[in-house]
């Protein structure tokens, strides 16, 4: 198997995904663009294959996955975001572009808050004092991430490049569902809600407990995603999707746990074996534990969460799985925290939240 992940390195999917592979025999290997990669820090990872970035080089880094595809007998491609989808030209650009899919999935009748798309920054500034505040801004392809706006002042003070999204900031609570696709079927899936999120507003599930299914809208997902087969992850927020994510995900750990081996199926399938339906398992606790611990210290200095609430909220649980951290495998936690501590001598600044300054910055994690 060849994951291929050619951004800053710091992929939480990737990791699961080598992980996942490994663990149903597969021996993964991964491609390196930068000098730190959690997923190559696997002991799960057998290979690492030096490719070029994404994003200095997405013609340079696709040529590279291509050379390297046809040297050995891999089972499958798997990349790890969306850079790496765009640079090997995967058809999922109807996918990763929100303007595409957004009226699709409201055709459907899967609910979406309410949208307007703005061809650029002149354009939205022009129209910010009829918005109706907060406010999320959301680039139509993922080049920065997205963030909440609370005032038209706020929103004078911003500057950015392309087409932006803009919607309404939804108070209902986060959920998100994994699943595997194949020639239309809804092979295999498992929900699960956002018990916290980080960055704050605008994150991803730091900490989550699977579900029971949502029928309705497993009914409606492949439709959704017509014309793609592979690993997806639906963001919501109470009945509004948020975003759609055509590949492995940093909650894969989690469908593992819960009995979904999302990687390995997709290899049965790719190989042309019978799969069944599979659902994951309801009660699963999954913790990106960096995140977690940034969540509720944010809820503890807002005054949102009381000490006592922040010890039980960061207390291990019975069974409970990691994004990546890992005693077996600490590689990818080393990696990170090496990392981390240079980041701190060398006083380099951050943006909202642990995020860079939109666009750019340092690097983050992808998923």
């Amino acid at each position: 198997m060849l994951v291929c992940e050619g951004g800053h390195g710091f992929s939480r999917g990737a990791v699961a995904t080598v992980r996942a592979l490994a663990a149903a025999g597969y021996r993964p290997t991964v491609t390196v663009s930068a000098p730190h990669s959690l997923a190559a820090a696997s002991r799960d990872c057998a290979r690492r294959v030096r490719v070029p970035s994404t994003i200095e080089d997405p013609a340079g880094f696709a040529a590279a996955v291509r050379r390297e595809a046809e040297s050995r007998p891999y089972a499958a491609i798997l990349p790890a975001n969306d850079d790496a989808l765009t640079a090997l030209e995967w058809p999922v650009g109807h996918l990763l572009d929100k303007s595409a899919w957004i009226p699709v999935a409201a055709s459907l009748g899967i609910p979406v808050p309410a949208t307007r798309v703005f061809e650029n920054a002149a354009a939205l500034q022009s129209a910010s004092a009829e918005l109706e505040y907060p406010i999320v801004l959301k680039p139509d392809t993922k080049r920065y991430p997205a963030r909440r706006v609370d005032s038209v002042s706020a929103l004078a003070g911003m500057s950015f490049e392309g087409r932006v999204i803009v919607q309404p900031y939804v108070r209902d609570a986060m959920r998100g569902m994994l699943g595997l696709l194949w020639h239309g079927r809804l092979v295999a899936a498992v929900h699960f809600s956002y018990l916290r999120i980080w960055p704050i507003p605008c994150g991803t599930a730091s900490a989550a407990l699977t579900t029971t299914p949502d029928a309705e809208l497993e009914e409606r997902a492949p439709a959704l995603l017509e014309g793609y087969d592979g690993i997806f992850h639906l963001d919501l927020a109470g009945p509004y999707l948020l975003d759609v994510n055509p590949r492995v995900h940093a909650t894969v750990a989690l469908a593992v746990a819960a009995g979904v081996n999302l990687p390995d199926l997709y290899c049965d399938l790719v190989a042309g074996r019978d799969v069944a339906t599979v659902r994951g398992r309801p009660g699963v606790f999954f913790r990106w534990l960096e995140g977690d611990i940034r969540s509720v210290v944010h809820a503890v200095r807002r005054g949102a969460l009381p000490l006592g609430g922040a010890v039980v909220a960061l207390w291990p649980r019975r069974g409970e799985v990691h994004a990546f951290e890992s005693l077996r495998d600490p590689g990818p936690l080393l990696e990170r925290a090496g990392y981390a501590l240079r980041r701190a001598l060398t006083h380099r600044p951050r943006g909202e939240a642990g995020h860079p300054p939109v666009p750019g910055g340092q690097p983050r994690f992808t998923d």
